[in-house]
């Protein structure tokens, strides 16, 4: 890559999740990432290309982020399972929170056959995959894809929830929710 492209990505990246794919435009990510028009067209043929890459440049850190704290909560299977959940009151209380990029970018762009969405589908899909896999080993989960199902669920609620409402009490209403869903393990011999 080259770094022109890399300043574009980094900036419309920035910008479209603080003001809005459709707020802003190629002329303002030109000037701010310090690029002629020219230069960002010949990286990015479209608006529409550029916003398809930054979402996946996202794609794969979001993904991590999320891999991460599932591993980060150790070998405790439920534990495991909670972890995005825990980890959404330091992400909502950031400076700068402006809820889930691909949510964001699915809402903005109508169009079912943008392929900004598709992006964004096969991220939420990856989402619920992980939450999924996690669930298979939990103890007491008799059907791992339908958990799965609800905690996605849950936890892209709690995201839009939380651009509304206070975003720490969302943060721990997800978390008690998402506890709740989860079956208490098993006692042995029961």
């Amino acid at each position: 890559m080259s770094a022109a492209r890399d300043r574009v990505l980094a900036t419309a990246s920035r910008l479209f999740y603080r003001e809005g794919i459709r707020a802003v435009g190629v002329d303002r990510i030109a000037a701010e990432a310090d690029v002629g028009k020219m230069t960002l067209y010949r990286h990015f043929a479209t608006k529409d290309d550029l916003v398809v890459a930054t979402l996946e440049t996202r794609d794969g850190p979001a993904r991590a982020a999320l891999a991460a704290a599932m591993e980060h909560a150790g070998g405790d299977a439920r534990a495991r399972l909670l972890a995005p959940f825990v980890m959404l009151e330091p992400w909502f209380t950031s400076r700068g929170f402006r809820g889930c990029p691909f949510m964001n970018a699915s809402l903005e762009l109508h169009d079912p056959g943008h392929p900004a969405r598709a992006v964004a589908r096969r991220h939420k899909a990856a989402t619920r995959d992980a939450f999924a896999a996690a669930a298979r080993a939990v103890d007491g989960v008799d059907d791992p894809g339908a958990l799965a199902d609800q905690l996605a669920l849950l936890f892209d609620g709690a995201i839009a929830q939380a651009q509304t409402r206070d975003p720490a009490t969302v943060a721990r209403a997800a978390l008690a929710a998402a506890t709740a869903l989860i079956p208490p393990a098993r006692r042995a011999g029961g």
